[in-house]
């Protein structure tokens, strides 16, 4: 009886938990990165992964997966990671801000310009 109730607790945690994600939060220790004797890198990792970890949920699924693998190739570093999430970023919204045809950008269209002409101001 006791078996049975050790694994459909087992059963009912892993229902609840849903399935593991290959672009979960890491969780790297700082020895990893910074050595022994340069004391400013354990602060820069933190303050690094504080800032990531305040925004990982919002960010683009490809971005942090294609992040997380360029950054476990060279070194577990919560600035690296910082970095590459920070270029992916840019590069999503530039991207968002042309049109797939041409490249012409967003605010050059002749809806955006006649927004703009409405809210600029007018000659006296």
């Amino acid at each position: 009886m006791r078996k049975f109730l050790t694994i459909a607790s087992l059963i009912a945690a892993a229902i609840f938990a849903g399935p593991a994600q290959a672009d979960d939060f890491p969780n790297w220790p700082l020895s990893a990165t910074c050595n022994t004797a340069d004391l400013q890198c354990p602060h820069f990792e933190l303050r690094a992964r504080g800032q990531i970890s305040g925004v990982w949920p919002t960010l683009p699924p490809e971005a942090r997966s294609k992040c997380l693998d360029e950054v476990k190739a060279l070194e577990p570093s919560y600035r690296l990671l910082e970095g590459c999430l920070t270029l992916a970023m840019q590069d999503l919204l530039a991207n968002q801000q042309r049109h797939p045809e041409g490249g012409d950008v967003m605010h050059d269209t002749p809806k955006a310009k006649s927004e703009a002409e409405r809210f600029a101001p007018k000659p006296q």
